[in-house]
C-alpha cells in the first residue's frame, strides 16, 4: 500500500459517537412541587464572580522562568522544597521578600551572586575555548 493509500484510509476511519451530556438538565418522570430555589446558572455566576474576586487580591503569577543551578545546590534545595513541601519558585520568592527588607543581608547576596556569576562567566569562555580547540583539531586531521 503506497502512502496515498493510506492517507485515504485515515481519512475514513471511524469516528466516536456523540455522548450524552451528563450535565444537561434532564426530564423526571416524576412530578416535583416547585421550590423558589435560585436557578444553578444564577448561583453559578455568582460564584464565579466571587471566586474572580477573591483571585483578584492575590498577585498576579509571572511565567515560569528556567533557572540553571549547580547540580549539588539544585539537590540540597530539592531536598529543603520537599521536606517542607513548597516548590523551589515560592522558595526563591520568599528568599528576595526576606533579603529585601534587610537591607545588610541584600547586600550579602547580591556580592555572592556577582562573584558566583564571574565564576560562571570565566566557566563558560573556558567551555567555548575548549569546543573552539576540539573542532580545530577534527579540521586539521
Amino acid at each position: 500500500m503506497n502512502i496515498l493509500d493510506e492517507i485515504r484510509n485515515r481519512a475514513n476511519q471511524p469516528t466516536v459517537a456523540l455522548r450524552q451530556d451528563v450535565l444537561a438538565p434532564q426530564q423526571q418522570d416524576s412530578v416535583t412541587p416547585e421550590v423558589n430555589v435560585p436557578s444553578t446558572a444564577d448561583s453559578s455566576i455568582s460564584e464565579l464572580t466571587r471566586l474572580e474576586e477573591q483571585l483578584a487580591n492575590f498577585p498576579e503569577i509571572a511565567p515560569r522562568v528556567p533557572v540553571r543551578l549547580e547540580v549539588a545546590i539544585k539537590q540540597k534545595l530539592d531536598e529543603l522544597c520537599n521536606q517542607e513541601k513548597i516548590t523551589i519558585e515560592t522558595l526563591l520568592e520568599a528568599f528576595y521578600v526576606t533579603c529585601k527588607e534587610k537591607d545588610t543581608v541584600m547586600k550579602q547576596v547580591l556580592k555572592e551572586a556577582k562573584k558566583r556569576l564571574s565564576s560562571r562567566k570565566e566557566a563558560g569562555n573556558i567551555r567555548s575555548s575548549i569546543t573552539r580547540l576540539a573542532n580545530l583539531t577534527k579540521k586539521l586531521k
